[in-house]
This record gives C-alpha cells, sequence and structure tokens, in this order.
C-alpha cells in the first residue's frame, strides 16, 4: 500500500527540524566564550533555519537521487534504507561543515571542537528525522494512503 507526506505532513516534519536545529545552536550558542560584541553569536532561529532549508533542499536531492538509483538496482530492497542512513551521514557531515562555515567561522573552532559540533549534530539530525517522521504519521493530515 503506497503512501507519502501529505502538505500538512511536510509542514509537520520541517517544523519538527526547525524547532530542533534552533534549539542545538541555542546550546551551541550558550557554550560559545563571547569576549567581546564582536563574536556575538547569530541568532539560534536564523541558524535553526538556515540548518532546516540546507537539510531539506539537500536532503531531498539526495533522498530522490538515491531511491531512484536503488529502485533499478535488484537485490538492494532487503538493505536499501539501512544503506540510505549509512551514505547519509557523509552528506550531513557536509551540512553540518557549511552551517558552521556560514554561522561560527569568526569563531574559529579547533578541529577538536568542530567534530564534536558536527558529530552531535548529525546525532541530532538523526533524532529529529524519526521525532518528524513520528509527527507526521501521528497526527491527523499527516500522510496520504491508497
Amino acid at each position: 500500500m503506497p503512501f507519502g507526506a501529505a502538505p500538512a505532513g511536510f509542514l509537520y516534519f520541517a517544523g519538527v527540524k526547525l524547532l530542533g536545529y534552533s534549539s542545538y545552536a541555542y546550546a551551541v550558542n550558550r557554550t560559545q566564550p563571547v569576549a567581546s560584541s564582536e563574536l556575538k553569536p547569530s541568532s539560534a532561529w536564523w541558524v535553526g533555519g538556515a540548518r532546516t532549508g540546507i537539510g531539506l533542499i539537500v536532503g531531498a536531492a539526495v533522498g530522490l537521487g538515491y531511491w531512484g538509483l536503488a529502485s533499478r538496482l535488484p537485490g538492494i530492497e532487503a538493505h536499501a534504507d539501512t544503506l540510505f542512513f549509512t551514505l547519509l551521514v557523509p552528506v550531513r557531515v557536509l551540512e553540518w561543515l557549511l552551517l558552521l562555515a556560514l554561522f561560527y567561522r569568526k569563531f574559529r573552532f579547533d578541529t577538536k571542537r568542530k567534530v564534536i559540533l558536527i558529530g552531535c549534530g548529525i546525532v541530532v539530525s538523526f533524532a529529529l528525522d524519526a521525532i518528524g517522521m513520528a509527527a507526521m504519521f501521528a497526527i491527523p493530515g499527516g500522510l496520504w494512503v491508497c
């Protein structure tokens, strides 16, 4: 039985992502030492909105490309989901690197700090995927089924 996200479901998913990424940005901002007004972190809402936008655009492109290719490869059906999420990790590393470059470059994080921020960001991204998908299934109007 085929199903997919209804317009309301897309809004639920994007809303979960926006709230989650903004919360993560707020936590990151709170941990930054602010020595002067020049080093004031960007608004958590701006960072969360940008990360949500990056994720929706890149996620749609990668998802459509992957599932289009996977549907043509024989025998991949049994492992398609696991393979997709495994291949999504390096994509998410690049997304988080882009976000750090856009909003946190003035902080000049050392490599260890970047790895921690990106690693935690990837965990947050996957957790928000699960919460967003659950919202689509649980809240009325989130999915279409035929």
